[in-house]
């Protein structure tokens, strides 16, 4: 399988917010995750995407295997530090290395110190930046709790 990582065009903020939508639904299963994002219609309209066009710290990426959209990372400077604020791949694209793939990319674009948050029942996504954080860095790897919902994986490359 191919793939790349690529910086999102204005023109492509629709495709981001299409994903947004079955990664914000999943999300939503997660005890301390409330579905506040959601319309009138039951769209969820994420608040902060278009910044991720307007602020020179944000950076909405495209996942792309074998030549089709796989998924999603939005990326913003915070501080100290960088995080992945949203992360997403489409399920078929799941366990084939892409997640992994992507996040190297990524993670060589913006060196320095990274704060990834998870939901704490999210053992997956737990499990994925933990793994993650140990295999990219050549530092300690700290974990603590960001809030009563979440944990947060801190980290150097």
């Amino acid at each position: 399988m191919s793939f790349s990582v690529r910086l999102g065009v204005p023109e492509e903020k629709t495709i981001i917010h299409s994903l947004l939508q079955p990664y914000l639904d999943e999300l939503c299963r997660f005890t301390g995750e409330i579905a506040e994002y959601k319309d009138e219609h039951g769209i969820f309209q994420y608040p902060y995407l278009d910044a991720y066009w307007q602020e020179k710290e944000r950076f909405p990426y495209l996942l792309v295997a074998d030549e089709r959209i796989a998924g999603f990372a939005l990326v913003r400077k915070d501080n100290d530090h960088w995080e992945i604020a949203e992360f997403f791949i489409k399920p078929k694209f799941r366990r084939r290395g892409l997640g992994e793939a992507a996040t190297l990319v990524i993670l060589k674009k913006h060196p320095g110190l990274w704060q990834i948050s998870y939901n704490k029942h999210n053992k997956p996504g737990q499990h994925l930046w933990i793994k993650l954080a140990e295999k990219f860095t050549k530092d300690k790897v700290k974990t603590g709790e960001l809030d009563v919902s979440h944990d947060f994986v801190s980290f150097s490359v």
